[in-house]
């Protein structure tokens, strides 16, 4: 068998990440062990008569030596251990936002609030922002264009979403839905548990991925495979995903909902069924009744790691002709934001409490005016 021959066949073998630098340990070694049995056997100056390139070595024992270095470089590599980084070894950067002050990229936030609170369409209006370098509100700037990857478990795409896109005025070609995964030829709801590498994939794909909504989080835990009530459970599912979302440098804003605990006055213990959810995200904004106005809603910061962010937005609902529906012989319409030119200053928790007492004042006021 030639020399060549018998390498290949020994790297097919051991084809793995311990091969290069094996192979390269096994020719040092090679050489040296060459040597001292020249050495040994002619004395100094002489010259090994054997025909093998490299000197005199048998095929037998340069594979062992090879398959000894593979293996040894394996274990080295298997070996349990920390993985750390030195402070002085990285380079600080600094937070590239996707909403200036509010959302950043490769990060992951949350907007969370009731139902029919207007989450989806705030949703919608990001995309459009993001996807159509539609301004930001309250002069707050814009966003990086690009692509927006939205998963969406709760409303229809063709009478719901799409509509609300086309309201806020999205760029439709940029935005790319998750109708679900395809594993092993067979079709399967999308799962955060399971499936992280393929929107991976679809990101590379894509290609100039910005924002990624999910709307809303708690139905991609898969079913049956995480309880949303354990923190250790909902941290196992967000932090390969905020992983991600680093390492891509996109942003991730998930849609979720209100718990059920409404004698509660706390806008971040109100978020979902697990404080987890809070604690993985680095922004938490809460759709909220505005206290001042019964026809407006706020959008206010609940926690932002990465900013001060004191300034709440107020918004209205307004409905807007988008299209015609031929076949049903209707028009469609769709609800889209309005924004408030002005900043409110109000926090979350104020709101909260300011909407509690305000309703607790109007359920007397019909108590009285009843009796």
């Amino acid at each position: 068998m030639a020399d060549e021959d018998w390498k290949q066949r020994v790297q097919d073998s051991w084809n793995g990440p311990a091969w290069p630098q094996a192979a390269a340990d096994y020719h040092s070694a090679r050489a040296s062990r060459t040597s001292n049995r020249t050495l040994q056997r002619h004395g100094p100056g002489s010259r090994s008569g054997r025909s093998f390139p490299n000197g005199e070595c048998s095929v037998d024992n340069d594979i062992d030596l090879i398959t000894e270095n593979v293996v040894a470089k394996g274990k080295a590599q298997r070996e349990d251990r920390l993985v750390i980084s030195k402070a002085a070894d990285l380079e600080m950067r600094g937070v590239d936002w996707l909403w200036p002050g509010r959302f950043a990229r490769g990060k992951f936030g949350l907007i969370a609030g009731l139902p029919d609170m207007g989450k989806g369409q705030i949703a919608a209006f990001i995309a459009a922002s993001v996807t159509a370098l539609i301004a930001l509100p309250c002069d707050e700037g814009s966003a990086p264009q690009g692509n927006v990857i939205w998963f969406n478990a709760e409303d229809g795409e063709r009478d719901t979403v799409l509509p609300r896109l086309i309201a806020a005025r999205a760029d439709p070609k940029r935005v790319h839905f998750v109708n679900g995964a395809r594993v092993g030829g067979v079709d399967k709801t999308f799962s955060l548990v399971t499936d992280l590498r393929l929107l991976r994939r679809a990101i590379e794909r894509i290609g100039n991925v910005v924002l990624v909504i999910i709307d809303p989080v708690s139905a991609y835990l898969g079913v049956g495979k995480v309880d949303g009530r354990s923190a250790t459970d909902v941290r196992g599912v967000l932090t390969p995903l905020k992983d991600m979302a680093e390492e891509l440098h996109i942003a991730v804003i998930g849609i979720t909902h209100f718990n059920k605990k409404d004698d509660i006055k706390s806008a971040l213990l109100r978020v979902s069924d697990s404080i987890a959810y809070v604690a993985a995200a680095r922004h938490v904004y809460a759709v909220l009744d505005d206290p001042e106005d019964k026809n407006s809603k706020l959008f206010v910061k609940a926690k932002n790691n990465l900013a001060r962010d004191t300034k709440a937005l107020r918004y209205g609902m307004s409905m807007k002709k988008v299209g015609y529906d031929a076949k049903l012989g209707v028009d469609i319409n769709a609800p889209v934001i309005v924004w408030h030119p002005q900043h409110v200053e109000i926090t979350a928790n104020e709101a909260m409490q300011a909407a509690g007492g305000h309703t607790a004042k109007r359920e007397a006021r019909d108590f009285l005016l009843e009796r």
